[in-house]
Formats: structure tokens, sequence, C-alpha cells
């Protein structure tokens, strides 16, 4: 079985937050991107996006334009026969991993109707693993008053929530302290087996990190995301090391050569894994290997995308042996109502 590509097109799409979503790298207000289109000769059509977001090694949104217009001309009448097809095909987009991303999902999307399977089904079968029924998805709390986090922690857990993530890392210490205080309260009221994890997204230096980990010992975290800048993997080698709670590596890994050097420098116990960073759910399932080799966890998180790419994380999720809550519950911060319906 196989498809040839007859024509590709995209159209740019911009989704406002619900309300500014607040962390250590800034106040996020809109994402930008394109979502694309790849129709093949049985005029069947395979969607994908492409959204690159700052700190994340991505490619510039303009850059994202101008490779996707290159492929308009470059892929037609390509003839694509399994996922080997589209991985050896897409090489030369390396270095624009956001619109490698969507390329790929939409030749995905593709395969997977000329083969009748599920995405999550074709991964599986192409790295020889199973689909698992269930995905453990986590809630996100971002930069707000302990009472609002605690109030929106109990909303959460009332929806059946098991894992709640925190965002943490501004410069004032003391309010992160009292918005985690706040949701472990919440939490104990309800059930103390739900998990509250928190990210750092780069706010801490290394003796800062450390001496605030150790405050919050006791509020018993399942994890620190990024505790430190991304390129200081001795400084997260440090924290690791330094007190009790496990570290997670985010920003640090946009490719498979730095998940090798976050491994070699024993900089983390856990992978956050997020596909449009790493230029598609082909290269993040490679990474999930490597790092399960290393004796490392995995996490599969969006970058706060649309529904298009949210689904494909999940897909390569339930693709996956995980047994950690996924960052996968992030569309209702977007007003993203009109580009679902398109």
């Amino acid at each position: 079985m196989a498809f040839t590509i007859q024509s590709l097109q995209f159209q740019p799409y911009r989704l406002a937050f619900q309300k500014p979503f607040q962390t250590a790298l800034g106040i996020l207000t809109h994402r930008e991107g394109f979502v694309i289109e790849i129709c093949d000769r049985n005029n069947r059509i395979g969607l994908g996006e492409a959204a690159p977001l700052d700190g994340f090694g991505m490619e510039s949104l303009a850059e994202t334009e101008k490779i996707l217009k290159e492929a308009q001309r470059s892929l037609i009448n390509i003839e694509i026969k399994n996922l080997c097809d589209i991985e050896n095909l897409l090489t030369k987009y390396h270095h624009t991993p956001a619109a490698k991303h969507g390329i790929e999902l939409a030749l995905i999307h593709l395969l997977s109707q000329d083969q009748s399977l599920s995405v999550s089904q074709l991964l599986a079968n192409f790295f020889s693993s199973k689909v698992r029924d269930q995905v453990l998805i986590n809630a996100v709390i971002g930069v707000v008053a302990p009472e609002l986090a605690a109030n929106k922690a109990k909303e959460y857990i009332d929806l059946g929530y098991r894992c709640l993530k925190l965002k943490v890392g501004m410069q004032d210490f003391e309010a992160d302290r009292q918005r985690v205080e706040a949701v472990r309260s919440q939490v104990d009221k309800i059930d103390q087996d739900i998990q509250i994890r928190i990210d750092a997204n780069q706010g801490w230096s290394v003796i800062n990190a450390i001496a605030n980990l150790k405050k919050l010992e006791p509020f018993q975290i399942e994890y620190v995301e990024q505790p430190v800048i991304a390129s200081d993997l001795s400084g997260m080698a440090k924290v690791r090391r330094s007190q009790s709670i496990l570290v997670a590596a985010d920003e640090s890994v946009n490719n498979l050569a730095q998940l090798q050097q976050v491994i070699n420098a024993q900089a983390a116990d856990i992978i956050i894994l997020k596909p449009m960073a790493l230029g598609g759910i082909i290269t993040a399932y490679r990474a999930a290997a490597i790092a399960f080799k290393a004796g490392l966890d995995v996490v599969v998180t969006t970058t706060i995308d649309s529904a298009i790419a949210r689904q494909a994380a999940y897909d390569l999720a339930a693709a996956l042996p995980i047994k950690r809550a996924c960052g996968l519950a992030t569309g209702h911060l977007l007003a993203e109502k009109q580009l679902e319906s398109t």
C-alpha cells in the first residue's frame, strides 16, 4: 500500500489565550502557526500543524512559512509507503523542527488512512510497541494567587485529574511557595495520592534552585521541570544531587544530541518530550526510546498547540510505555473553537 503526494496547502492561524498565561519565561497572550493540508491522488487529506514557540530552539514563524512554501514545490509526486519513507524524506528539514513537525504529521495522517490504522497504532507497529488504552493527563495551574490556585486545583480534581502542574520560578519565591502550599493543602483534603509537580521554566539560579527546592520538599513534589537555565547541564546535575525532588529536563532537550548531553551529564531523572520542538512524533518516539534505555522516565507534553498537534502528542503518548501523567490538557487555555470547526 502507498500514496502519492498531490498538493500541499497551508493557512496561518493566530489563537488568543483565554487569559494571559504567565510563566518564568514571560507572559503568553497568543499562539501563532500554520495548519497544513496535504492531499494525495485519491483526494484524501492529511492535517498537520507547524507552530514554533520561543524558548524551545525552534525556527521563527517567517522561517516556518519559507520552508512550507519550499515544500509545496519539492514534495509533489513523491510516493510514500511507510513511516521510514516519511522520516527519510524530511531529514532536510532538521533545522526547522516546527515546519518538519507539521509536514510529517500531515503525511502520517495520510499514511494512517492508507493503511486503515490509527496514528498511535501506526507508530506502535513501526517501533514494535503496544498501544495503551489509557493515557494519564495532568492539569496546569499558572502563576496565580494561592487562593485561586487552590480553587483551580479543586476544579481540576472534580473533573477527574490526578496530577496537577504548577508554574513557579518567579522572582518572588515566597509567592511560589505559598501557591504550592495552598494546592497541597487543598489536595490533602481530597486525596493525598494526587500528584503535584512544578515547572520553573529556567527561572532559578543553581544556588536558588537548591535552596528553594529544599523548602518545597515537605509538599511532596513529584518532580521539578527545568529548574535552571537549559544550557547549564552541570548546574542541573548539581541541583539533582543536592536535594530530594526529581529533576525533569524540558527546554534542555530540543533534539537527540541535546538529549544525549543531558544523559551524559546525569542532569535529569525525567525527560520532557515536546513533539513540536523535536520536529515530529517519529523523532520524539526515538528520543523516548533513548531515554528509557538510559534508565530515565519520559513525559510527553504539548507546546500549548491547537487540537491538531495536541492529538498527535496524545497519539505518541499512547504508543509509549509511559506511567506518569502527560501534559496534554492545554486546549482550555486557548480560544480555539473557530480553528477546531474548520
